[in-house]
């Protein structure tokens, strides 16, 4: 009995081994602090398109902070909680975070008859894929040439920078609040797919592909998605707020733009989605998300 039991153990134990590495693929990380004083404090969470964007934060000045941070990072993907509340002491406190995204954004060109298209999505996407592009003239391809050799045919002119950035700075003696929480996701393109033996087009499990005969994006069952969404609330007792946002989709062609500064008291809560490609069926939870 003592025996089986060793081996049925022994045997849990291999298996949890075994699953360790997959279930390790993440990255968390929660702080906590309460400041007096004088700061000076840079802050960088993701990195590139390995996590589908990069925050950077910086907060300086003198005065009172109370800040709660929590970010969850694994392949494509990152979510991030934020939250500063602060009070500047003799010199003005600020508080900035920048949030850049990988997910590409729309694209145009000025075609032979100088007019204005737009590129499509699976062109810009994966580097050696077909320029395929929607314009006044309708869907068409341009032979075989490369996404690198498409400039045969005009430059491509990003419509936006994928920015989402802001700047709370509190004058002295005065009060400033930056909460946020957002989560985007960026995962990998597997080019046009080739119908299987079955006639069927399906993807790689882990990215996404274009179906040349419905002319639809295909995701794999464990593909992260292309998304970014966003909760903002920025306030300033007194001070100013400093607003950037550029971000456009190639896939809705939507286009979102803010360049604003305000100074003197203010108080703005903002909500934004943008869903370019869900996440595949079967992406499995991560650990944190309980409900």
């Amino acid at each position: 009995m003592k025996k089986t039991i060793l081996a049925v153990a022994l045997v849990v134990f291999f298996v949890m081994a075994l699953a360790v590495p997959a279930f390790a693929q993440n990255m968390t990380h929660t702080k906590t602090a309460e400041i007096d004083g004088t700061i000076d404090w840079e802050i960088q969470a993701g990195h590139l398109c390995n996590t589908g964007a990069e925050l950077k934060s910086t907060i300086m000045g003198a005065g009172q902070l109370s800040k709660t941070m929590t970010t969850a990072q694994v392949k494509g993907k990152i979510t991030v909680s934020d939250v500063n509340d602060f009070v500047a002491g003799a010199t003005n406190l600020a508080v900035i975070s920048v949030i850049e995204l990988c997910a590409p954004p729309k694209f145009t060109y000025d075609d032979a008859d100088g007019i204005t298209a737009v590129v499509a999505p699976w062109a810009m996407y994966g580097h050696g894929s077909q320029p395929y592009v929607f314009g006044p003239h309708g869907f068409g391809e341009f032979g075989s040439e490369s996404m690198e050799s498409f400039s045969t045919y005009g430059d491509w002119d990003p419509v936006s920078k994928q920015i989402w950035a802001v700047h709370v700075n509190a004058d002295p003696g005065f009060s400033g609040n930056l909460h946020q929480d957002f989560e985007a996701a960026y995962g990998p393109f597997a080019g046009i797919l080739e119908a299987n033996a079955d006639g069927a087009y399906v993807a790689p499990t882990n990215a996404w592909g274009w179906n040349p005969v419905t002319l639809r994006p295909v995701v794999g069952l464990t593909f992260v998605g292309d998304y970014f969404n966003i909760e903002q609330h920025a306030r300033t007792s007194m001070g100013a707020v400093q607003r950037f946002i550029d971000i456009s989709s190639p896939w809705s062609g939507a286009y979102v733009y803010e360049d604003m500064t305000v100074v003197g008291k203010s108080e703005i809560n903002e909500a934004f989605s943008m869903v370019n490609l869900g996440p595949g069926a079967d992406v499995p939870g991560l650990w944190w998300d309980l409900f």
